[in-house]
């Protein structure tokens, strides 16, 4: 407990693994869970080191063990690889957004026996494979300065960043904030999940910010002051300044 009482939050985001619409372990996460899973791949007879990164050698390790026990050889530790490694059913996690000393942020997966697979805030709830891909990809750009106009990791402006990590996962999206606007469905605030777009009107009417919806009020976006950083939306700036969503996955 005092390794959390140390952690300066800058927001929270809860999913549900576990379940047909629960997320999984993959490739690129971090944390104590995956530390976890390495050990059970190593009691297993595979060759991981338990560092708690889910790296190449892991997911190489995984595809094994699948291909032993006839499951779909991904790579991907979902409830029925869970369960084959462990004897026992995937657990519920969250993850958290946290800051270091030096102001980074950082993302990774956490114990969470105490939850119960519900989001509270404003009912916003599970995401599909590519959308938590896009929101796992978009936090890896934290920190990365704002430059207008930019669409690069030089410096992102808000549209150019949701372009870059819509499209390193494999979705084309347009260039303008306005545009992307008038993609997809429309999403009310009650019904949020991971991977939306969501927008605002701050120094002009009509679109003039947009981010990445993450999940539990929170949201990535290309911000001057910050560069890419997580930001909540659930009370005063953020909020009063958000006039959408829309969902392209």
């Amino acid at each position: 407990m005092q390794d959390w009482k140390k952690l300066a939050l800058a927001g929270l985001l809860i999913f549900t693994m576990g379940g047909h619409c629960g997320a999984a372990m993959q490739l690129g996460d971090s944390g104590a869970p995956i530390r976890e899973l390495q050990r059970n791949l190593a009691a297993a007879g595979y060759d991981v080191t338990a560092d708690g990164s889910y790296g190449p050698a892991t997911a190489q390790a995984v595809k094994s063990f699948q291909a032993s026990h006839h499951l779909a050889a991904d790579g991907v530790v979902g409830p029925e690889t869970y369960q084959a490694l462990t004897g026992t059913a995937m657990p519920k996690y969250k993850i958290v957004i946290e800051r270091s000393e030096n102001g980074r942020q950082t993302l990774s997966w956490h114990p969470n026996p105490q939850h119960g697979g519900a989001i509270d805030w404003q009912s916003g709830t599970f995401a599909g494979q590519t959308a938590l891909a896009v929101t796992a990809e978009a936090q890896k750009y934290i920190g990365v300065p704002y430059r207008f106009g930019g669409t690069d990791t030089h410096g992102f402006d808000c549209s150019g960043f949701i372009q870059y990590v819509f499209r390193k996962k494999g979705v084309a999206l347009p260039r303008a904030a306005d545009e992307q606007y008038h993609l997809g469905t429309q999403v009310s605030r009650s019904s949020l999940r991971p991977g939306d777009l969501v927008f605002f009107s701050t120094y002009e009417d009509g679109v003039s910010h947009s981010g990445i919806y993450m999940g539990e009020g929170q949201f990535i976006s290309a911000t001057t002051s910050q560069g890419i950083a997580v930001a909540d939306m659930t009370s005063g700036y953020w909020s009063d300044c958000y006039i959408g969503a829309k969902r392209v996955l």
